[in-house]
Parts: C-alpha cells; sequence; structure tokens
C-alpha cells in the first residue's frame, strides 16, 4: 500500500466522472469519500453503480454542504459547465480542486475568475489546477516540452481530431451546436462554443508566455459541415442538412505573426458536406523552426466495442487525476502547469483487478 492515501470526491457522474469513479476505486493511493451529482434521482445511488463497477460504499450527493463536511483532500470537479460560486465554496473550505472544465491559464478575459479563484484558495489554504487533454496537454503542455528540443521556433501548430458519434451526452451534443441549423449555427453559435474560445485562448497563452512572449491578438475562425442523410448517434438523431461537423481554428498572433494555431475538427460522421478530410482520432503537434518535428498520438488498440472517443474521455480525465498528489502537496495558490513540479503519477503500476470495469462501451448512456 502507498505511504499516503488521497481522500477524493468526484462531482459530476457524466462520462469524465465516471472513469474518475472508476480509477478512485481501484487505485490505491486514492480512497472515494463522496460522489455529487446534479441530477436528483441519482441522490442517493452508490457511486458504483453510477460508474457501472460494483458497489463500493459511496451514495451520491447533491449537498454540497454534506460534501464539504467529509472533509476529501481533493475535489475532481467535472460538470459540463463550471459554476465559479461552487468552486469557490469548495476553496474556501481548505478543499483542492482539480478540473478539465478549463481554468488552464489567465488571461485578460479570465482574469476575473482567477482573482476569485485565488483568494478563495488563500482563505481556505487550498490549490486548484485546471487541465485536460485539450487544452491542458496536447495544445500546451506537450509542445512546451518538446520546445526543449529546438535552437528555434517558428510557429505551433496544434490538430485535434475526434470523432463525437460515439459520445454519450446528449447535453454535450446540444451544447456544442450539432443537429442545429447550419447558418444559424455559425451566425449564433453555441454556448459551449464561446466558452471553448475563452478556454483555447488560455492554453495558446500559456504557450506564448512559456517561450517568452506576449498575445497581441486572438482569432478565431468558425465553419460547420451537415449531414447528407439523418445520422443516428449515441447522444441522439442529427437530421439531414443539419450541423454534423465543425472546424476551428484559433490563432494567437505575437508581432503580426501566427505564432500558436489549433486546428479542431469534430465530427459525427465521415460523409459530410463539404468534406475537410477528416482522419483518425488522434492529436498531432507541429513545431516549425530549427529543426521542425511532428509529434502525433492516438490509442495503440482499437476499443473494443467500437468507441474509439471513449480513449480521449479517458486522457481527459487521468490528466487532471494524476496531478492531484502535486497539487495537494503544493503551497496554496490556483496552479497551472507552469507552476507544478514534473506530475509524477501514483499508484499506476499495479495489477488490473477483475470488477476494473473498463473500457466501457457502447452501453445506455449516463447521463452527467
Amino acid at each position: 500500500m502507498p505511504e499516503t492515501t488521497y481522500r477524493v470526491a468526484q462531482w459530476a457522474t457524466g462520462s469524465i466522472g465516471q472513469i474518475g469513479i472508476r480509477h478512485f476505486v481501484d487505485n490505491p493511493v486514492y480512497e472515494l469519500v463522496a460522489v455529487h451529482v446534479t441530477n436528483p434521482d441519482k441522490v442517493g445511488t452508490d457511486a458504483g453503480e453510477l460508474a457501472g463497477v460494483p458497489p463500493v460504499g459511496v451514495a451520491a450527493t447533491s449537498d454540497i454542504d454534506q460534501l464539504i463536511a467529509l472533509r476529501p483532500d481533493c475535489v475532481h470537479y467535472a460538470p459540463l459547465h463550471a459554476d465559479v460560486d461552487d468552486l469557490c465554496r469548495l476553496l474556501e473550505a481548505g478543499i483542492n480542486v482539480v478540473t478539465p472544465v478549463g481554468f488552464v491559464y489567465p488571461t485578460p478575459n479570465s482574469r476575473a475568475d482567477f482573482d476569485r479563484l485565488g483568494d478563495a484558495c488563500e482563505a481556505g489554504g487550498a490549490s486548484f489546477h485546471g487541465t485536460g487533454i485539450h487544452p491542458g496537454f496536447s495544445g500546451d503542455l506537450l509542445p512546451l516540452v518538446f520546445s526543449r528540443l529546438f535552437t528555434r521556433i517558428d510557429q505551433v501548430q496544434v490538430r485535434e481530431t475526434a470523432d463525437l458519434s460515439t459520445h454519450p451526452s446528449k447535453a454535450m451534443q446540444d451544447a456544442l451546436g450539432f443537429a442545429r441549423d447550419p447558418v444559424e449555427a455559425v451566425e449564433d453559435p453555441a454556448p459551449l462554443i464561446t466558452t471553448m474560445d475563452s478556454i483555447f485562448e488560455q492554453s495558446m497563452t500559456m504557450v506564448v508566455e512559456g517561450l517568452g512572449w506576449t498575445v497581441d491578438r486572438f482569432t478565431t475562425d468558425f465553419d460547420v459541415a451537415t449531414a447528407k442523410r439523418d445520422l443516428h448517434v449515441r447522444s441522439g438523431t442529427i437530421p439531414a442538412g443539419t450541423v454534423a461537423g465543425e472546424r476551428f481554428v484559433w490563432t494567437a498572433w505575437v508581432d503580426d505573426e501566427p505564432l500558436v494555431v489549433f486546428r479542431t475538427f469534430w465530427k459525427m460522421d465521415d460523409d459530410l458536406e463539404p468534406d475537410w478530410g477528416y482522419g483518425s482520432i488522434k492529436y498531432s503537434c507541429v513545431i516549425e523552426g530549427d529543426p521542425s518535428i511532428e509529434v502525433n498520438f492516438e490509442s495503440a488498440h482499437e476499443h473494443p466495442d467500437g468507441d474509439e472517443g471513449y480513449w480521449g474521455r479517458v486522457w481527459t480525465a487521468m490528466n487532471t487525476i494524476n496531478p492531484i498528489p502535486a497539487v495537494c502537496d503544493a503551497a496554496p495558490g490556483v496552479l497551472t502547469h507552469l507552476d507544478l513540479p514534473l506530475v509524477r503519477p501514483r499508484g499506476l503500476v499495479r495489477p488490473r483487478t477483475a470488477d476494473f470495469g473498463e473500457p466501457v462501451g457502447l452501453g445506455d448512456p449516463v447521463g452527467a
């Protein structure tokens, strides 16, 4: 058994939260002491049932005061939308928080939230860390690590390709604007897309400032592709002629040059209008300079049920969970990747148990 055990709580039990519960139950570094839900139908349900594993003796609650009273060392906060008031309540109570829903790096547009979180950390003596897979790893931590290999850098390009057809969340489908009229979707982007602008600004700023520069301005290009036929995806139906693909280009400009460029492609099908040449689900980082390099990563094995997006959800959860010991052990404050030491994941080298519960494939969707 490890010398230190961290008492943790899972906030939200959607696709990311379920992965968190399964990991906390199986990894001896952690003790799951609380689960917070927003769906009243889930209150009182055992966390194991919510995550697709045997009962673990922890009943879900919707009462933040009950969670705080259990005094977890850290909360893995993974709802679809963040509530800064709730985050500050936890931090002011002395509970550390890690989250994959943003807050990866302060920018002028996010400064007010970061100031509130920082004040809450100071009041409670707690630490806060925002990360994820993108932003939080492929677009910021990964290029900063590989920048060590260069004598000179001209541009950082990051590309994400994601097939969302097997994603279980109807709420996320709606929040991103899939199944909308294409003209309306471009002229009046869905709320989560506006939120993504802010989050990716944070990620690009981390890279630019990590390289010693300051962002002059940001630009966003957004376009959509439509379904050629009715699509029946895991989260619902995408009628023909409505949004079934989304393409983004986020750019951070320095001295009138595009220093950091993020290209994101989200799709519900391979046969869309127009055809943008979507490839497989992967992350790609190209750094142009001396010498130029390209780094790609994707799953090395196919998902047994065809749910290839599942691996991306695991990456999102684990890049947030694995820093928990470092965040708990750090001095109070809002911690970005530039503040944390090299994260050394704990408890990963262990035998696989029969009821680990992964990978979870295309069963009935479980709500957030």
